[in-house]
């Protein structure tokens, strides 16, 4: 994991976690037993990546947040994390294009152990703050929300940004 500083912008944190989690062989222990969802921070250079069933997917340099979760009786979020912090895997989620690319930095994570702040709403409030990549690893909520990865910001710039390929979903008047 590459050494890295990233202070959230105030819309990441309107959510109820704690402090940026760096995913170290500790941290991991601490989650062993955890369930709940995430914000996993990657740090995306200026690529194109062929993503399963998705095709060729552009991202524009910059830090982006995936929403995931680990909820199952034998999936923890210490075992998820873990998985994505490995790049010697079966690209079998579209996170894993991702994850497995030589590029492409894993900051940390936002950890949500709360039972009421379920993956679809955590990527439906996030789809309202930030650009989403459409479609991006919510194969099994399609219709539920419209992605889950969500550029952040820019590379070089505080502000929030727009990436090719993204959308901001607003919020029905």
């Amino acid at each position: 994991m590459m050494k890295d500083t990233f202070h959230p912008p105030a819309r990441i944190r309107r959510f109820p976690v704690g402090p940026l989690t760096r995913l170290t062989r500790s941290a991991l222990g601490q989650l062993r037993e955890a369930r709940g969802c995430y914000l996993l921070l990657l740090r995306i250079p200026t690529i194109t990546i062929r993503v399963g069933g998705l095709g060729p997917v552009p991202f524009a340099a910059g830090v982006y947040g995936y929403v995931g979760s680990a909820r199952g009786r034998a999936v923890t979020l210490g075992f998820r994390l873990g998985r994505h912090l490995r790049r010697a895997k079966r690209r079998w989620w579209h996170i894993d294009y991702l994850t497995t690319h030589r590029h492409v930095r894993i900051i940390g994570a936002y950890v949500l152990t709360r039972p009421r702040w379920t993956e679809i709403r955590i990527a439906r409030a996030c789809a309202r703050q930030f650009s989403v990549t459409p479609q991006f690893g919510n194969s099994d909520h399609a219709g539920r929300t419209p992605g889950h990865l969500f550029l952040i910001r820019l590379h070089g710039s505080p502000r929030l940004g727009r990436s090719p390929g993204t959308t901001r979903v607003r919020r029905k008047p």
